[in-house]
């Protein structure tokens, strides 16, 4: 006999394809929603895959407010959407969190737009030093000002000597700021061997080799010029931004191997990467089967999503297909935009949440040593997210009560609803939402959270050092935001500040576990991943109720490990891997 689950699953099946003959006959206008979003508004009445029966109680202020004007941070996205409708337009941009001064505090770089052809002004990346109650733009001070289009950014001390530098992808060449340590940059990416002239998007650093130096993945997104622009429309003939599968030419991403003395060598071909071609956007690189050695996933865009497995010996393989991450449940490849990685079930591997276009659902992937699941509906994702168009994700516990909750970055890429004379027809709100009972439950309208713009790149961080994680979001042709967590909880948290190497750089791919009573929390020291965004290097934790951590273990990327007992909580921990630890900031 089948469930009643199953029975109404079908009936859905049946019902969606009859809405889409209706709909393609003519039968709904442009404004009535499609037949998935119908189909997840009945699953979700249905409460077929919602494990919330009791969906959390929100307060009735806003859990955020933006305070990027207030602190100094006045920066505004130039598209170059001059009328052309070419892809690069609607892509950026990216943004992220560095400690570049080495004071204790993140401060804020945001990737630059602008003219894609020389249609229109140029813009340049902006740099804004935290100065504790406000930001200052330094950017011509300290020498970062790359003109865009400029698209992903990752923050790492790729030299190890001792300060933060920056890797920005752009419509060609890419750009590596190089931090000098006496509060100056040098862009010296051909020197350094990175100066792809492609279309960059995401990139990650990681140590794939386990030399103890830091190497780096870069995303490529579509092979585009103007010659390869086409004229696309809307299904009411307006005039529109065209699919990445307009754009034929085959597109393949990049692993650059860290050879020391600040030089890269582009390892590609013997690496196996340049063997894959794909519309690469959001990329993370974690160790997804525990076998000591970090993969990388990449989120691609209509075409089938990269897990490059890392066989330890310098070469990788494509094992999307096998281990079930390649497609969604449905075997389709989805838009993959945006990725988050981190620990829904608390079994100590890491999982995926990748953000999806209107119409269809992000897709979540529970880990199992490995092999992913296809868990999206039974999380309760479709409901909130099929009538979005999402890019970037932040999965981080908000109000320290040891859940994940999450943020979604939404705005469209393509005209779907007639509006009124003046609107933006490519602004939608973003959500946010926490995990309860295994589901991901919108609690967007408590947030304060829901701003209506065209979302894109969003970075996590505790930038006030106030023991909460706090948003940047940026938007495409619309303001930065610095979203503050006004959480007034009084639920404790612990921050580590895991380091390694000659210069003490971040110790980017470790594993940090933390024991409260009968429950372990799982993170990744991974400041990259969402979409094209780089954010805090250390490990948050929020504890709940609890007034000391029984445990942390750190399993480095070398393979030691460290151990430590009874801990205080409301701290930041800076840990090293011979077992010495300090405190922290106050």
């Amino acid at each position: 006999m089948q469930s009643p689950r199953s029975i109404i699953l079908a009936i859905l099946a049946a019902s969606t394809l009859v809405l889409g003959v209706i709909k393609a006959a003519g039968g709904f206008s442009a404004r009535d929603p499609s037949p998935r979003v119908i189909a997840a508004r009945f699953l979700a009445a249905a409460g077929v895959g919602q494990g919330a029966t009791n969906p959390p109680r929100e307060p009735t202020r806003a859990l955020f407010t933006d305070v990027a004007p207030a602190m100094g941070i006045r920066f505004i996205h130039d598209n170059a959407a001059r009328g052309n409708y070419f892809l690069p337009e609607e892509m950026g941009p990216g943004a992220g969190f560095l400690d570049y001064d080495g004071d204790g505090d993140l401060d804020v770089f945001v990737a630059a737009g602008g003219a894609i052809i020389g249609d229109g002004p140029a813009q340049t990346c902006r740099l804004y030093r935290n100065d504790g109650d406000h930001f200052t733009d330094v950017t011509e001070a300290v020498n970062v000002a790359v003109v865009g289009p400029a698209y992903g950014v990752a923050c790492a001390d790729y030299d190890d000597d001792g300060d933060v530098d920056i890797f920005i992808s752009r419509l060609g060449p890419n750009a590596l700021l190089r931090n000098e340590g006496d509060g100056r940059f040098t862009e010296v990416a051909h020197e350094a061997g990175v100066a792809d002239t492609g279309f960059g998007a995401g990139a990650a650093f990681f140590d794939y080799d386990r030399d103890g130096r830091l190497d780096l993945y870069l995303s490529n997104y579509v092979a585009w010029n103007v010659q390869s622009e086409a004229m696309c429309y809307t299904v009411l003939g307006v005039r529109d931004y065209c699919s990445p599968t307009v754009y034929k030419a085959p597109s393949r991403d990049k692993l650059y191997r860290n050879i020391g003395e600040g030089r890269f060598e582009d390892v590609s071909e013997t690496a196996g990467i340049a063997t894959e071609v794909g519309n690469g956007l959001g990329v993370l690189a974690s160790d997804f089967d525990g076998d000591g050695w970090c993969d990388v996933y990449v989120a691609n865009d209509q075409t089938p999503a990269f897990l490059w497995h890392n066989n330890g010996d310098g070469t990788f393989e494509n094992i999307a297909a096998l281990s079930g991450c390649a497609y969604d449940g449905r075997g389709a490849a989805i838009a993959g935009m945006g990725v988050a990685c981190e620990d829904f079930d608390s079994d100590g591997d890491f999982d995926l949440l990748v953000t999806n276009i209107r119409g269809q659902m992000h897709l979540a992937l529970q880990n199992e040593g490995g092999f992913f699941e296809d868990i999206s509906l039974g999380m309760g994702i479709a409901a909130w997210s099929m009538p979005a168009t999402t890019f970037g994700v932040a999965l981080f516990d908000q109000d320290n009560d040891g859940r994940l909750d999450g943020f979604f970055a939404n705005g469209e890429v393509n005209v779907t609803n007639a509006l009124p004379v003046g609107a933006n027809p490519y602004a939608q709100p973003d959500h946010f939402v926490r995990l309860f009972q295994g589901s991901f439950v919108d609690t967007t309208h408590a947030s304060g959270a829901a701003f209506g713009d065209v979302g894109r790149g969003v970075a996590c961080a505790d930038y006030d050092n106030d023991g909460d994680l706090d948003l940047l979001v940026t938007n495409n042709g619309g303001p930065l935001r610095l979203l503050r967590n006004d959480n007034d909880t009084s639920n404790t948290w612990l921050v580590v500040d895991a380091r390694m190497g000659p210069g003490g750089r971040t110790a980017i791919g470790a594993r940090v576990a933390v024991t409260v009573g009968d429950k372990t929390i799982y993170r990744e020291i991974r400041p990259q991943q969402s979409y094209l965004s780089s954010g805090d290097p250390r490990a948050h934790f929020g504890l709940g109720r609890a007034a000391k951590v029984d445990q942390l273990e750190v399993l480095w990327p070398n393979g030691s490990r460290s151990v430590r007992t009874n801990i205080p909580v409301n701290q930041f921990l800076r840990l090293e891997p011979n077992g010495e630890a300090s405190r922290g900031l106050p």
